[in-house]
């Protein structure tokens, strides 16, 4: 509901109830150079086959499992948001959203990153295949899941 305010003869709106300044909506990443960063198209059935190879057998897509948590709606999530207990002191310590950036830096090294991290992967040294599988995890986000994060169905 609109209520109508008026200052000095200008006429205004807002919604009622929410014109504090606690109430109002804010960007999950503040720096907008996080998000664009050079990084190639990849392919998303590259990308879906080198999970499902590599990735699969440590994270589930919808649910947490012991060694990792669950990754369908890992792009632009907070770190450590999950109430997963395996998270290493170093991920836990950091405050930063899973941008394309961060994706990039942490699947092409995860100890350099996080030295103590639980992850095995060594790395994914493959630029095309690293983009096939950040690709392959926005897709998850953006098209399967719906404004809360809950899976869709496609």
């Amino acid at each position: 509901m609109r209520s109508r305010k008026m200052y000095d003869g200008d006429v205004g709106y807002e919604l009622r109830g929410q014109s504090s300044q606690k109430f109002r909506r804010k960007g999950q990443v503040k720096n907008q150079n996080e998000i664009e960063i050079e990084i190639p198209n990849g392919d998303l059935t590259k990308g879906r086959t080198f999970f499902n190879h590599n990735c699969a057998g440590c994270h589930d897509l919808d649910q947490d499992l012991y060694l990792g948590p669950s990754l369908r709606t890992v792009y632009l999530r907070r770190n450590g948001s999950k109430k997963f207990s395996n998270y290493g002191k170093d991920l836990t310590a950091q405050k930063f959203y899973w941008t394309r950036k961060k994706l990039w830096e942490f699947l092409e090294n995860p100890e350099k990153m996080f030295p103590d991290t639980n992850m095995q992967l060594d790395g994914v040294k493959d630029p095309f295949l690293l983009a096939s599988v950040i690709d392959y995890l926005q897709y998850l986000r953006v098209f399967t899941c719906d404004i809360r994060g809950q899976k869709q169905i496609i």
